[in-house]
């Protein structure tokens, strides 16, 4: 990768990313993402404008998931009377690999971090697209590292 950035998580906006897979492998979990705006404030963009890019590697190093969900949603009919709700579900550790193959293909919808300033962990959340419903995968984790190959025009 000729690019890479380490806790710049704030300088990316992975809002409408495409997603090309997720894994959790050597204590570290890795989303690769395509469609990924870059900020003119990134460390590596040298031009004064927003970039993109895609085959973006995003490793969250010492990643643990402290959550993922299944979000449930509220079911209206067209003349807008509530029929049923549906729960969330929490997915069991053993599901995450065949959630996340099910996940491929599919678009962020929402990404975004919390610091604490305490502990010196961050909470990444991203929540992801499927169908009618969405996935909130919450992951823990000490730092974002960002590697990719190029920059392109928005």
């Amino acid at each position: 990768m000729n690019f890479r950035t380490v806790d710049e998580f704030e300088n990316f906006d992975f809002n409408e990313a495409h997603i090309g897979g997720i894994e959790v492998k050597s204590g570290h979990v890795f989303l690769y993402l395509d469609n990924v705006m870059i900020s003119a404030k990134n460390s590596c963009n040298r031009d004064i404008r927003e970039m993109r890019t895609n085959e973006l590697v995003l490793k969250l190093h010492d990643g643990q998931i402290t959550s993922f969900v299944k979000e449930g949603v509220k079911v209206y009919n067209a003349d807008g009377v509530f029929q049923r709700e549906i729960p969330d579900e929490i997915i069991p550790a053993e599901k995450y690999e065949e959630t996340f193959e099910m996940l491929f293909d599919k678009y962020m919808l929402e990404a975004g971090i919390k610091k604490n300033d305490e502990t010196a962990e961050n909470i990444y959340e991203f929540e992801i697209e499927y169908e009618e419903f969405s996935y909130l995968l919450v992951v823990k984790a000490a730092h974002d590292v960002e590697e990719w190959d190029k920059f392109m025009n928005k």
